[in-house]
């Protein structure tokens, strides 16, 4: 009888140089390259100058909800609406800000420009109520033609 198994075994064997790197060296250089990854994102937003809008304005407006339930200018069970509105506002501010001013960074934000106007038209929603929505959906078609004209 012929042993297949130590052929294969030599066989086996000598090709492991040629198989490629190992797990570990494989696992070293996906981190190596994450962590480089990490790195440059990580400068490029301590440079970014208007890092401190978002959390900036939205303190503002927490703040300014408040005084206005105080003041009572809104009801209690009002001023989450007024949020939803007042943070979509400001999210899309911000991407308008960062897509205006620095180039570089216009394709970081889009998302947050989306958010913000599903924010907006949810907290319009509950404010108006849901039985009257139907002219708000003309609006917001409108408002979606002219900003793909402006694009």
């Amino acid at each position: 009888m012929v042993d297949n198994n130590s052929e294969n075994k030599s066989q086996t064997s000598s090709n492991t140089g040629s198989e490629g790197p190992t797990c570990q060296d494989w696992r070293e250089q996906r981190w190596k390259e994450r962590w480089e990854w990490r790195k440059n994102r990580r400068e490029a937003m301590q440079k970014y100058p208007f890092r401190g809008l978002f959390p900036g304005l939205a303190l503002i407006l927490v703040g300014a909800l408040f005084l206005a339930n105080q003041m009572s200018w809104i009801s209690g069970d009002t001023w989450w609406k007024w949020l939803l509105i007042g943070l979509g506002a400001i999210m899309m501010v911000s991407w308008l800000v960062q897509y205006r001013t620095i180039p570089e960074y216009r394709h970081w934000g889009r998302g947050r420009f989306i958010w913000g106007m599903a924010l907006v038209v949810l907290g319009i929603l509950f404010l108006v109520g849901f039985s009257q929505w139907w002219p708000i959906v003309i609006i917001g078609v409108g408002v979606a033609c002219l900003f793909r004209f402006c694009w």
